[in-house]
């Protein structure tokens, strides 16, 4: 059941007057009833996966914290082996028989790997925030969670269960054990989150899908600028659908009176690719930041050491999007940027001061918010690109033949369409830079009722005009859901 299909329009108001009319007793095992019927919209199979994952991790952190010394290290390696072999299972698999087979060919011995499509929607990250759950439970950060229900609920909660942002125990199940009580400024400024996350998704991110999806197809029929042009769109694209998730995941929490995690706070203001990420994706950034970068040493044991630390932590950040070569490149490519930043940080200074420019100048910002932008757009194209030699062969086009070759009518978008997906990006663009400022949310409930009601009428009638839809008027599925 995705966000924005029919059936959760009935879903979400429905759980939402039970769990505020239910006695307090009540509303947990209302909250997770709802929750497991969300996820079983998903497949029986992917439930019982989840049920089985939840059980694991509920009885082996209950195990691990009566243990002690090696067999306590011991115990966190099987339970984790057990968690992250079925990820590689469920995810990888394919790619390693397929890898498998290249070798055996180059060779010269036959094998053909089986066509295997195992995904479980949401995997990747219920079964990190169990990983996570069971490594601070051996650290001692936190007892072993002693009700079965308030554990089942922290893991399979619906809002953030198939596209994160991914949470954390000690902030999430204490939440769980709090009253909540309805609160009509809680109610408007969840569903106007829930809304603006529709307008990034409907109105921006698969309006520019289709055009990145017709140029990225074929961008040998395509010119220079329109395959640079659809690169810059796939970066505005994919930021627009994952932060739409995460902002009615949010949306739908507060709602409900819980408090989850920022996911993004404008990336791309970003004045360096070290900052992008501690902006993008925060749930899963600072996840490795804490669960892998920190134990292999960080930045405490040398600069070369900590290179090589980054680039670990973003060649397995690579692979926990996708099992193909292009997610590895494009891990890799994000962390060598840091490397490289690290290693000129001094010489771009001095750089700086005989231009005359100033550390926090307008322009000195300018330029790194540009440069950053630039960058990432040039990382994204291994992303989208399906393929390593798919991706080459974008960026080759973008260096050889015409500038232009068809008008833009051809990209995937007549010109009103262009049209609205410039004045819609305008839009994100005046909504990011405000919310460098001030709290929108908060914001929003001080603006006059006059005011308020006209935005969220505007904002509506903008989603439902305005909104890409499919067959049987359906929303294209949220890029981070195969993830």
């Amino acid at each position: 059941m995705s966000f924005l299909s029919p059936g959760f329009f009935l879903f979400f108001p429905l759980v939402t007057l039970f769990y505020f009319l239910l006695p307090q007793r009540a509303r947990n095992l209302w909250l997770l009833v709802s929750s497991w019927y969300f996820y079983l919209c998903a497949g029986a199979g992917s439930f019982l996966f989840l049920l089985c994952a939840l059980t694991l991790t509920y009885a082996g952190a209950r195990f691990l914290e009566g243990q002690s010394g090696r067999a306590r290290r011991r115990v966190l390696t099987l339970l984790l082996l057990l968690l992250f072999g079925t990820l590689f299972l469920f995810k990888y698999l394919g790619f390693a028989l397929s890898m498998l087979e290249r070798l055996l060919s180059a060779a010269g011995l036959s094998f053909t790997s089986p066509a295997l499509e195992l995904i479980l929607p949401g995997i990747s990250f219920y079964l990190f925030m169990a990983a996570g759950y069971l490594i601070d439970v051996y650290r001692g950060n936190r007892p072993a969670e002693r009700s079965f229900l308030l554990f089942a609920l922290f893991l399979s909660f619906f809002p953030y269960l198939l596209s994160g942002p991914i949470g954390r125990a000690d902030t999430l199940l204490p939440q769980f054990r709090e009253p909540h009580r309805f609160s009509y400024d809680g109610f408007r400024s969840g569903l106007l989150r829930f809304l603006w996350g529709a307008f990034k998704k409907l109105v921006i991110a698969d309006r520019l899908g289709m055009l990145v999806t017709t140029v990225y197809a074929a961008p040998d029929q395509f010119g220079r600028l329109q395959v640079i042009a659809a690169a810059a769109a796939f970066s505005i694209q994919i930021y627009c659908d994952f932060s739409a998730y995460s902002d009615m995941a949010l949306g739908c929490a507060q709602v409900l009176g819980f408090r989850l995690m920022e996911n993004f706070r404008t990336p791309y203001f970003s004045r360096s690719i070290g900052e992008f990420w501690r902006r993008w994706h925060i749930s899963l950034s600072s996840w490795f930041r804490d669960y892998l970068y920190i134990p292999l040493g960080g930045s405490r044991r040398g600069r070369m050491r900590t290179y090589a630390n980054l680039l670990i932590v973003f060649a397995v950040s690579g692979l926990w999007h996708g099992s193909a070569l292009a997610f590895v490149a494009w891990g890799l490519l994000n962390g060598l940027y840091q490397v490289i930043g690290g290693l000129t940080a001094d010489l771009r200074t001095r750089v700086r001061g005989r231009l005359g420019l100033t550390e926090d100048g307008r322009l000195t910002v300018l330029l790194q918010v540009g440069i950053t932008f630039l960058l990432s757009t040039v990382a994204w194209v291994f992303f989208k690109g399906g393929s390593f030699t798919h991706a080459l062969f974008i960026f080759q086009n973008m260096f050889t033949g015409p500038w232009l070759t068809h008008p833009v009518t051809a990209w995937g978008l007549d010109r009103p369409e262009l049209v609205v997906a410039f004045f819609a990006i305008l839009l994100l663009l005046a909504v990011d830079l405000a919310s460098l400022r001030v709290d929108l949310w908060t914001g929003f409930l001080r603006l006059p009722r006059p005011l308020r009601w006209a935005l969220a009428l505007s904002l509506t009638l903008a989603v439902l005009i305005c909104g890409i839809y499919g067959t049987g008027y359906d929303p294209q599925d949220f890029i981070y859901f195969k993830f």
